[in-house]
């Protein structure tokens, strides 16, 4: 098990996010001083419902129930926040090179934004309960072993700073910048679009580790302060 320490460093190392976090929790100069879009008041309920279910789901649990997985294949509860980390962390300098090209190119908005067709499958195929499995790449992967006091800490924090991204977006015409998604090259979607896709991956695998808590075989009780590690190697699965 990684035995790093818990600052902002040691975190981005054990969960191989981008170092150097930027502008974290604070808006780029220019924001609009208006009245938040509801579009985007709506993605920071789910980030905030988000933090909450993770906070909720590993209250009371050891290291080792963190760690338990419930069958070959199938992830832990702290892979699938690792997954999280991951994953988000790799897309906060998209968001922000997006919010840069829109404030560049002057392209404001107050409307409310729908996602386009492209973004409506995307977000259904993402959207739990899961109907098709899909492996990980590689790089998104995460550690197999981790301690429950580095895990939550990192995705609440990751969530916040997410939530902090969509306010600095606010005034902003989020449907004309366009980025790869994180699942696939195939698909570019707008600013709105990615985050709405952020939110809801995050519900997929909040999903999958409520399913992993909620398994008859899920030890119930503590199993003291020593650290399990998995019994059977991780098939990696989205």
């Amino acid at each position: 098990m990684s035995t790093k320490g818990t600052g902002t460093e040691g975190l981005d190392h054990l969960f191989g996010r981008p170092t150097g976090r930027r502008n974290v929790g604070v808006a780029p100069a220019g924001q609009s001083s208006g009245a938040l879009n509801p579009s985007l008041r709506d993605i920071l309920r789910q980030f905030d419902d988000a933090n909450r279910e993770a906070q909720r789901m590993v209250e009371g649990l050891s290291d080792r129930q963190f760690n338990w997985r419930p069958a070959s294949g199938r992830w832990s509860i702290a892979e699938c926040y690792g997954h999280l980390n991951i994953v988000g962390s790799e897309m906060l300098p998209v968001i922000d090179d997006a919010v840069a090209e829109a404030r560049a190119r002057a392209w404001y908005s107050n409307d409310a934004f729908r996602p386009r067709l492209v973004g409506r499958l995307l977000l259904k195929a993402t959207e739990p309960p899961v109907r098709h499995r899909r492996r990980a790449r590689e790089h998104h992967v995460p550690a197999s072993d981790q301690f429950v006091k580095d895990v939550l800490p990192a995705l609440v924090d990751l969530n916040r700073v997410l939530a902090s991204r969509v306010q600095a977006a606010n005034g902003l015409d989020l449907s004309r910048p366009r980025v790869s998604a994180p699942a696939t090259t195939i698909f570019r979607l707008s600013l709105f679009e990615l985050f709405l896709f952020l939110a809801a991956h995050g519900r997929r695998h909040l999903r999958q580790a409520r399913a992993v808590r909620e398994h008859p075989l899920f030890p119930r009780a503590p199993a003291g302060p020593e650290h399990g590690r998995p019994s059977s190697p991780a098939v990696p699965h989205r």
